[in-house]
């Protein structure tokens, strides 16, 4: 079994920490709140935001994996997408509105979180996500589909700009949900509709 370093046990005590109280948090209120002294915190991380993104990149990397393990069960195209939105909705909870709000607000050139940039991992997924629809006879062919990919992700990138003000994303998770179903009832064809409409009245 391999070994896990006190760093990293850190970083998912202060995800802990950062998810229930926010990004505001000093480094003393996290040394004190993980019983630590403020030299092993900076033995291990060399400033908040050295800290910061360190956690931020241990979510988004646990988010990707939780995408991939849910597209690799899609039976097709249209399933793999409700398993994905399925995941999301339990991560997003799971994290919080205010880490949302506050990584928005803390971290704003954090590229892994801009789902908008064509290279980013939601934009890769989503692309591939219509190839594979559209190769398995379930999505129309007569869209852009870059154009598509950005719309959704677009959307997307709302939520981890929430700062509670925003009524639509008072409940992001209604809001990715809404979002999957608007997108795909935009891009299936008649076979595809069929299924899709057996997930929507689950």
């Amino acid at each position: 079994m391999a070994r896990v370093s006190s760093k990293d046990r850190y970083v998912v005590k202060v995800y802990e920490l950062f998810r229930k109280k926010g990004l505001k948090l000093t480094m003393d209120d996290i040394a004190s709140s993980l019983k630590l002294t403020k030299k092993t915190l900076y033995n291990n991380f060399s400033s908040k935001d050295e800290l910061m993104r360190t956690v931020m990149q241990f979510v988004i990397e646990d988010i990707e994996f939780r995408i991939n393990l849910a597209l690799s069960q899609g039976k097709n195209a249209i399933e793999a997408l409700f398993h994905t939105s399925s995941m999301m909705n339990k991560t997003l909870e799971a994290i919080g509105p205010l880490l949302l709000s506050d990584s928005s607000k803390y971290l704003p050139d954090l590229k892994v979180l801009d789902h908008s940039n064509r290279t980013s991992f939601y934009s890769k997924i989503i692309h591939e996500n219509i190839e594979r629809g559209i190769a398995e006879g379930l999505y129309r062919n007569d869209f852009n589909k870059e154009l598509v990919t950005l719309f959704f992700t677009s959307a997307m990138a709302k939520i981890y700009s929430w700062n509670g003000s925003y009524v639509y994303l008072k409940d992001p998770y209604l809001f990715h949900s809404e979002l999957v179903k608007y997108h795909l009832e935009s891009i299936v064809n008649d076979e595809g509709r069929r299924i899709l409409r057996s997930f929507i009245q689950k």
